[in-house]
């Protein structure tokens, strides 16, 4: 456990305050560095490097013999003298991907046959693209504010100890939570969990009547109650082994890889994709960190591999959610909502085209429930409407009456008979249950200035924590058509209220250091 305390001690200490005096072009630790045209550091390399190897848990990284001769100094207009890049896609690649999800969700959702039932599509577009423009133009705001300005690469022994830390904590503490959450579901051998995975419709079901017995019963699992307060661990392993791939041993890598499949192998034995998913999502997250990062060393390759294992991983995510939910359709009855295509079904059969018809249903009919909670009168929930995780909290350790002041989506299931529980409403209601509709629409804004500004800290400084911070907030954003998944989540809510946490303390620090050294002496 000294590792584990040296971790939250010092692991997030290595931010740019310490790096503010060196410039481009200048040599460090034997790297020539140089500006590329795009605005990126490149890290121009002589021929030459010489082999090293990781020996125990002390790394030896790779000396790149310092040739200024061969370096090769390439600058253009699209870099300011000051090193600041606003040319080119990369410093807005995050934003772009969010609006292609965000608006290619809202559009796909109007081509199905729930818009039929939209009470006032004018209200319904007017917030949506309200918000969605927000948040592009407070992402904007920060970018132009403040412009990406590209460091060096600081991959020191000390450094990569503190990745390889957080890499191996991560994984063990994925695997803890794992094996405790199975045996809570009730797996006794690897035959019950191969039975479930088989049968996910099935499994997704009786998840359901498990859950009910632990409420009946009161039951608490104190392993998993211990796990989810160290929560802060479970967003570390998968963006760092994607972003730092290269720079891990293989017996972490396996270690990392073990860990994540315990956790993921939960999920597939419950029928749920949530699991899966939010690895995706943080690995993604993580490539298009790695994607910036890498480019400053004169290679593609890892660039072109960086994109086959994105393909790669939304290709079996894609794959595993429309055999899941083809089986629900079947299981539940649902066909008459989620009819398939007559043309796709005549290409891969009517089983696989009900699973596509499905899994286009799951991240878009959301927002059928967000316009019917926008005709709700606004009532305040007292702070626990946008954060189910701490109304459970709250129910469970100070006896309060949760639903005295019920957020929006209960409320409008009252209403209108739109089952909250059943179907999604989007993360909207659930935020404007405390802030309001308008109030949620200017939360956006910081969203995506926040979004930039941890973006620039992790793909141009290389900083660890604000990786990490942005592959939660990645998350965020992929569970905006379906729900407020961190907040109603104990495990995402303590995680990223854990990295804000450290985050500002480490920030505080550092303005206090800097503060002391400006002092006359």
């Amino acid at each position: 456990m000294r590792d584990l305390g040296e971790f939250f001690s010092s692991t997030f200490s290595d931010h740019a305050g310490g790096r503010s005096g060196r410039t481009a072009g200048g040599h460090r630790g034997g790297r020539a560095e140089t500006e590329r045209g795009d605005g990126d550091m490149t890290l121009v390399r002589s021929d030459v490097r010489q082999g090293t190897a990781w020996s125990g848990r002390t790394a030896t990284l790779p000396v790149l013999d310092p040739a200024p001769d061969a370096a090769i100094h390439r600058t253009t207009a699209a870099t300011a003298s000051n090193g600041k890049v606003l040319h080119g896609l990369r410093p807005w690649l995050p934003l772009l991907v969010a609006l292609a999800w965000m608006l290619g969700t809202f559009g796909a959702f109007w081509l199905g046959g729930q818009a039929d039932e939209v009470p006032d599509p004018a209200r319904l577009c007017l917030f949506v693209l309200s918000a969605t423009t927000v948040f592009a133009l407070g992402y904007v705001a920060r970018i132009v504010l403040r412009p990406p300005q590209a460091r060096p690469a600081d991959d020191t022994p000390q450094r990569m100890r503190r990745i390889h830390r957080l890499v191996f904590w991560g994984a063990w503490y994925y695997a803890a939570l794992g094996a405790a959450l199975l045996l809570e579901y009730g797996a006794n051998s690897p035959g019950d969990i191969l039975r479930s995975i088989m049968d996910p419709a099935d499994s997704y079901a009786s998840k359901f009547a498990i859950y009910q017995a632990q409420q009946d019963s009161g039951r608490v699992s104190l392993p998993i109650q211990v796990l989810t307060l160290l929560a802060v661990l479970s967003t570390a392993t998968v963006p760092l082994l994607a972003v730092h791939w290269r720079g891990l041993t293989p017996r972490l890598k396996t270690t990392a890889l073990l860990g994540i499949s315990v956790y993921i192998v939960f999920f597939l034995y419950i029928g749920t994709l949530k699991g899966l998913g939010d690895t995706v999502v943080m690995a993604l997250a993580g490539l298009m960190v790695a994607s910036v990062a890498r480019l400053r060393i004169r290679r593609r390759r890892p660039t072109r591999r960086g994109v086959l294992v994105a393909v790669v991983l939304l290709a079996v995510f894609g794959w595993y959610m429309v055999g899941n939910q083809a089986a629900r359709v079947s299981l539940f009855g649902t066909q008459d909502v989620m009819r398939a295509n007559p043309a796709v079904a005549r290409v891969v059969g009517n089983e696989a085209a009900t699973g596509v018809a499905a899994t286009i249903f799951y991240p878009t009919h959301g927002y059928l429930g967000l316009a019917y909670n926008l005709e709700t009168p606004f009532e305040w929930s007292r702070g626990l409407g946008a954060n189910p995780a701490v109304a459970s909290y709250a129910g469970q350790y100070l006896k309060a009456d949760v639903t005295e002041h019920p957020p929006y989506p209960t409320r409008t299931e009252a209403r209108t008979g739109y089952p909250a529980g059943l179907y999604w409403s989007t993360a909207y209601p659930w935020l404007a249950s405390d802030l309001t509709f308008p109030g949620v629409v200017a939360l956006m804004g910081l969203l995506g200035w926040f979004l930039a500004r941890f973006w620039t800290e992790a793909a141009y400084h290389r900083e660890i924590l604000p990786t990490l911070i942005f592959a939660q907030l990645a998350l965020v954003i992929a569970y905006l058509p379906a729900n407020n998944q961190l907040g109603a989540s104990r495990p995402g809510l303590i995680g990223l209220v854990t990295l804000a946490v450290l985050y500002a303390a480490t920030r505080v620090n550092r303005r206090a250091r800097a503060l002391r050294s400006a002092e006359p002496t």
